[in-house]
Formats: C-alpha cells, structure tokens, sequence
C-alpha cells in the first residue's frame, strides 16, 4: 500500500508535545470551539467520569442518500459499525470537496477491475447550490441490510458511476443508542455535526457514513470491520481510499479494529482522545501498515493522554519508520476533537486523508 507522506506534517519529537494554544470544549460546541471536556468517556461533552476501558456500538444499515433534503430517512439501511483506538499526528492540509447525490447510495456503479480505473482519481465534486445537510440523511436500523443505524452523506454528484473515497466515524460512548428514535444523538460531535449545521466544506468529496453503537461500551473490531464490509459492496466507493475515525469511545474502538485487522479494508486512521495501547501491544509495528495521525489534550482526565503518546512513540521507533504522527494540545481535556474536526486548531485532517491511497 502507498503512504504517501503529508505535505505539511510537523512530525513531533519523541515524547514532544505540540506547542498549540487551545481551549478544552465539548463536543457538543459549536464548530471552531475548543477546549477540556468534563463527560464521561466517549460523550461529546464535557465529562468527569474515569476512562472507559470497553466500549460497544451500534451495527445499523447504512440507507440510500437523500436528493431533496438532510432529514430523509427512507432511504434503505446499509450500515454496519466498528470503532477505532487512538494515535496521534500533526499537520495541515486543505479541505476536500462534497458533492451531492441522486441516486441511491445502497447501490454501486463503479467497475474497479476494469479499463480505467486509477487508485489515485478523486472525483470533482460540483456545486449544487445545496447546504450539505440537504444531503445528510439518517438510515434507520432495519432499513438496509448493516447491523447498525447510521447517518449518510453523499456529495453532490454521487451515484454518476464514479467512486469516492469513505470516510467512517465512530461518535463517543454518550451518544451510543438504538440507531432509529436515538440516531439524532450522533450529530453530537465530529463531521456528522458539521453535516448537519452546514459547517463541512461542499468540496470535500468524501462519502461519510456514521452510525450508531447499539448498547454500552465501544464498538468492537468486528462491529466495525462489518460495517466497512456493507459500506464497500453497497456504496460507490474506491477502494483504495477508505478511511476511519472517532473519538474518545469511538477512537478507542478504531485503535482496536486496527490491531486486528491492519490494512485489510482501510488505508489511514484519525484517532482522537483514544488508547491504542492494546492495539500495539498486539500487532505491534505492523500497525504502521496504516497512516495515522493521532490527536490527544495533556490535560485529558478522561482518557489519559498515554493512551496517544505511548503507541505512537513506539511506532515512530520502527524501522522502517511509518507515517505516524501525533498531536497533543498542551492544557486541553478530553475534547481534543472539536478542534481538530473543525480545523480550528490548523490541523488540516481532512486533505491529510486524501493524501493516502492503496496501490491496487
């Protein structure tokens, strides 16, 4: 697979910390905010409960994307869920292009074993003169064929035949829930809120699918290996460019699906307030299979910041050295993420993203 390295990472010092002026804030905050959480681990608000060590998620179908409105929910499920652990990186890059989508996105028209076909193509996403939470819909548990309910995003154009990379996240553990009446609770924090306020750049081409973790915990590894395997045979999207995220809860569960499964199905990984300590302690550095670029607040009460900085620092001991890095935000608690989602602390993640692409 291809790491291609991002064009304006700092790649910090062994054990350094990123000297960046933030303020602590939940994610319950408006984009742009930043600041120390106080809630309990994977809410998107402040917490000030101990650190949960397991986590689960919600296994709802993804549903088909919506043409006339962001509150569409008959679209049919197609989603599954996973989760994701913490690592830890730096860096800036532009934001990419949305585009919307009329036609359903439970089916795919794109040929990736047939003339033309480059790993490296991303499509042009054109202006619909649409907010993008008119492409923002929910799918229902029950609805599609994924295990969990989840929010859909697909950029204007979508559903022409070509393919665009995806983009998974995984919410935090206060917004765990049935994936149907609760689904509104994911909209919590990270894109599927800047979605919904028309807070996510419409050239981003990314399909952003995010569901909801069913029950207590994090999302496992096979939650979310599950949900990218939906995903990827029932939306039109290049394979070589699939990509992971989550927070807090969410972030843990993604560090735990990449010490399983590796470079199986995803190319790059965005973990913020996770622990990826399991995850190295089990694959070790065949975790550098896969960019990541962690995020973490020093002053974290919820999810020690340990839990970024000793597997990343161990990672970038490996040889051959891989595409990992971290950022931690000096006096930041647990929401490190509001910041880093909505590139208030100017850390671009999602050009950084669409840097890395398979060869396949």
């Amino acid at each position: 697979m291809v790491h291609p390295r991002r064009r304006q990472a700092l790649i910090l010092p062994l054990f350094s910390l990123v000297t960046l002026s933030a303020c602590g804030g939940g994610s319950g905050d408006a984009e742009g905010s930043s600041g120390s959480a106080t809630t309990t681990i994977g809410t998107t608000g402040d917490a000030t409960t101990a650190p949960v060590t397991t986590v689960s998620d919600d296994t709802t179908g993804p549903s088909t994307p919506p043409t006339t409105g962001p509150d569409d929910t008959t679209a049919a499920p197609t989603t599954d869920a996973t989760d994701a652990t913490t690592g830890l990186t730096t860096g800036a890059t532009t934001e990419p292009a949305t585009t919307d989508t009329t036609t359903d996105p439970g089916t795919t028209t794109g040929d990736t074993t047939t003339g033309g076909f480059n790993p490296a193509d991303i499509p042009t996403i054109p202006d619909d003169g649409m907010p993008t939470s008119a492409h923002h819909k929910k799918v229902p548990l029950g609805t599609s064929e994924a295990t969990a309910g989840f929010w859909e995003y697909t950029p204007p154009g979508y559903g022409g035949g070509e393919l665009y990379p995806l983009l998974v996240f995984y919410h935090g553990i206060g917004e765990n829930g049935n994936g149907d009446s609760e689904l509104d609770k994911v909209l919590a924090g990270g894109p599927p809120k800047l979605i919904s306020q028309d807070n996510w750049a419409k050239d981003r081409p990314f399909v952003v699918l995010s569901p909801q973790h069913p029950g207590g915990g994090c999302p496992s590894p096979t939650e979310i290996h599950d949900f990218f395997t939906f995903a990827l045979s029932h939306y039109d999207i290049n394979p070589a460019r699939v990509y992971l995220t989550g927070l807090s809860c969410g972030a843990i569960g993604s560090w735990a699906y990449l010490g399983d499964y590796l470079d199986e199905q995803i190319v790059a990984l965005v973990p913020i307030a996770g622990d990826g300590k399991g995850a190295f302690n089990k694959a070790a550095c065949e975790l550098g299979r896969v960019a990541i670029w962690a995020f973490h607040g020093d002053a974290d009460n919820v999810v020690g910041v340990t839990g970024t900085t000793e597997p990343v620092t161990k990672l970038q001991m490996c040889d051959p050295k891989p595409d990992v890095d971290m950022v931690i935000y000096p006096g930041v608690g647990h929401d490190s993420w509001s910041m880093t989602y909505n590139l208030s602390a100017g850390h671009d993640i999602y050009a950084w993203l669409l840097e890395h692409y398979k060869t396949i």
